[in-house]
Formats: structure tokens, C-alpha cells, sequence
């Protein structure tokens, strides 16, 4: 069976404790929408890893920037953590009164897990 047909590749994607520097955890601040790519190649060499990422967000909650602060280890996975979060992840930034452009930290963690 292909592996990408039988669940063996899942892939989750989390939020992290927020930079000292970024807004602070009473703001509120989460990411609702984290469709995040998880290339095929690098699912079936089983690789896996978590990819910390720094992203600027505007006041809509979108990111404009995104920069690796720590990598998984793949440049497969850190490429595509960080195209994701750029190109289709959304944050909820209604409760934070700071100024923006802000900056936040996420971690994107890729796993393969085997289904019985």
C-alpha cells in the first residue's frame, strides 16, 4: 500500500511560547487556521522534526515575514513550514491592542506516526 493512502504521514502543527520580544501571551494571540504542506518526498524518507519559526504579523492577522530561528534539521520541512505559515495560516490578533507590525513565534512539527 502507498504509504500517503494509509495515514503513516500526520502531521500536526502548534503554536509556541511567544518571543520576549513579540506580544505577550495576555494578548491572546492563536493561530486558527494552520493548513500546512508536508512534502511527499520528505514523508516517505520519514522525516520529521519541529521547524520554530519567527512570523510578522499584520493587524488582520496575516503574516508578511517569516524567518527560521531554529530548523528541524530538513530543508524540505523548513521550506515548507515556513511557505505554509507565509502563504496559509491565519491568527486571531482581535485582542491584542499592540501596535503592528508584531512579531511571534510558532512551532510547526512534523511527524510520521504508523495507524493500527
Amino acid at each position: 500500500m502507498n504509504m500517503l493512502t494509509t495515514g503513516l504521514a500526520i502531521l500536526a502543527a502548534t503554536t509556541a511560547i511567544p518571543l520576549t520580544t513579540a506580544i505577550s501571551a495576555s494578548c491572546g494571540m492563536r493561530v486558527v487556521q494552520s493548513d500546512t504542506d508536508f512534502p511527499e518526498r520528505s514523508q516517505l524518507r520519514g522525516q520529521k522534526g519541529t521547524v520554530l519559526i519567527n512570523v510578522t504579523l499584520d493587524a488582520n492577522g496575516r503574516a508578511t515575514g517569516a524567518d527560521v530561528e531554529r530548523s528541524s534539521g530538513h530543508l524540505l520541512l523548513d521550506l515548507a513550514a515556513k511557505r505554509s505559515v507565509l502563504e496559509k495560516w491565519q491568527f486571531d490578533v482581535s485582542h491584542c491592542s499592540h501596535t503592528f507590525p508584531a512579531t511571534h513565534q510558532v512551532a510547526v512539527e512534523y511527524r510520521n506516526e504508523e495507524y493500527q
